[in-house]
């Protein structure tokens, strides 16, 4: 009875592969850096789902990051207060090749606009309106085709 069980763990044995082999070396993947707040950690995963996803890569680089983000009150009424905000995100980034010698920098940016709260029932909707997903999301789209582009005409793909 005993030997059935080994003969399963044997056979499962076979079909199991490291999801990620570091020491595969015809591999190329785009590792990215830890970028800091609470948005570039968003960023982040954005970017390393885009670069798993699309997979374009021959070679292994590194992408370093630094993220800012500008708020600029706009729209405003008759008694001086701002109704809204132009919110942009800017990435800075930096492609490094295996030896991290920098091969490409460029500053790429989104923005989108929300509402500024007045009155107390529109707190809420100003928070849900806040939210930066989608500008991240795009702000990855954006660093990624740029990345892509540059490695194309550089015939590094």
């Amino acid at each position: 009875m005993w030997y059935k069980f080994l003969v399963f763990l044997f056979c499962i044995g076979c079909t199991v592969r490291p999801l990620y082999n570091v020491d595969d070396k015809n591999v190329g993947m785009i590792d990215v850096e830890v970028i800091a707040e609470r948005e570039g950690q968003k960023l982040r995963e954005y970017l390393r789902s885009d670069f798993r996803d699309l997979q374009f890569v021959k070679q292994r680089y590194v992408l370093s990051t630094t993220m800012s983000v500008t708020e600029k009150p706009f729209a405003f009424a008759d008694d001086g207060n701002a109704k809204r905000v132009l919110i942009s995100y800017t990435a800075n980034i930096v492609l490094k090749d295996e030896n991290r010698n920098p091969i490409f920098k460029k500053a790429v940016s989104v923005s989108m606009s929300s509402n500024i709260s007045s009155a107390q029932g529109e707190v809420v909707l100003s928070l849900y309106g806040r939210n930066n997903a989608a500008a991240l999301r795009e702000l990855s789209r954006r660093i990624t085709e740029n990345i892509r582009m540059f490695l194309l005409n550089e015939n590094r793909i």
